[in-house]
């Protein structure tokens, strides 16, 4: 089981790439150095904790949403009277590429937008996390598919090169 929490050191958020999409960091006025966010601080004494992405162990991808919580209900209040909704308290992703999504998350800690809460991450990632999510799908790279080409050319010049001796043998 492996959970990290969104929180840099000027409040960001986070675009997981597997999921392609924005994840909430904690947001604390306070951490900012600007002077009108000590005024709005004021309105917002207490930090916003950010979402909680993991992996639990079953294996199942998950974002918790802490405003659900009870210690967090007068944020919550505080959000909902604002007219702002809020994303459910807990969203499980099934099948899930773990590659993908622990290289990704373990990008988010060693970048420093993020922290571990729960659990550890591995040092080294069994299988080929997914980097491009631009295209439709991976699929294979210029180098792969050129190294096909070699092979099967190589094949065809051996049976060729078969068929020249058992016709220069038959003679």
């Amino acid at each position: 089981m492996i959970e990290i929490e969104i929180d840099g050191p000027r409040c960001e958020s986070l675009h997981f790439a597997p999921l392609q999409r924005r994840i909430r960091g904690r947001f604390d006025l306070n951490k900012m150095g600007e002077p009108m966010a000590r005024v709005k601080a004021q309105q917002w004494p207490v930090p916003i904790p950010s979402q909680r992405l993991g992996i639990d162990e079953d294996g199942v991808g998950y974002l918790h949403e802490p405003l659900h919580d009870d210690e967090n209900a007068p944020l919550r209040e505080q959000i909902e009277r604002r007219g702002k909704g809020l994303e459910p308290k807990l969203q499980r992703f099934e099948h899930i590429h773990h590659p993908s999504w622990l290289f990704w998350m373990k990008r988010a800690v060693e970048s420093g937008i993020a922290k571990i809460t729960k659990g550890s991450l591995p040092t080294t990632i069994e299988g080929k996390p997914r980097l491009d999510y631009i295209l439709a799908s991976p699929g294979p790279s210029a180098g792969d598919k050129l190294t096909k080409t070699l092979n099967e050319q190589t094949k065809a010049f051996n049976r060729l090169a078969d068929a020249i001796e058992k016709l220069a043998t038959k003679k």
